[in-house]
């Protein structure tokens, strides 16, 4: 979708708010809460305990948000508490505080160029 024309930030206006688009270059983190029910690292998802040593990554948590950013702002950090806004409730903030941070934004051209 076009959100930007030669460095300025376009807005496509429209009666549904749904279908509207948000301006600026944006990138998007995918969040996850603590691993397993009780946050134990120790424990898998569902609860059942694992004996084997495997990497963190796994046992990082579950997703529980995809983020959308402006490139511009200050990437999220694990453990810091952001403010953030749901599409559709833009009058009202909630506070998240993630676990893991997870880029999910790659750019492979920019500018024409790869």
């Amino acid at each position: 979708q076009l959100v930007e024309v030669n460095g300025s930030p376009c807005l496509k206006l429209t009666e549904d708010e749904e279908k509207m688009t948000i301006p600026g270059m944006k990138t998007i983190y995918r969040l996850y809460d603590a691993a397993g029910e009780s946050g134990d690292p120790s424990q898998s998802p569902g609860g059942i305990s694992c004996s084997t040593t495997l990497p963190d990554v796994l046992w990082a948590g579950h997703p529980f948000m995809d983020l959308m950013a402006l490139e511009e702002e200050p990437s999220p950090s694990a453990g810091q508490e952001l403010g953030i806004r749901v599409l559709g409730q833009l009058g009202e903030t909630t506070k998240v505080i993630p676990t893991t941070v997870e880029p999910l934004h790659r750019t492979y051209f920019r500018d024409g160029q790869v």
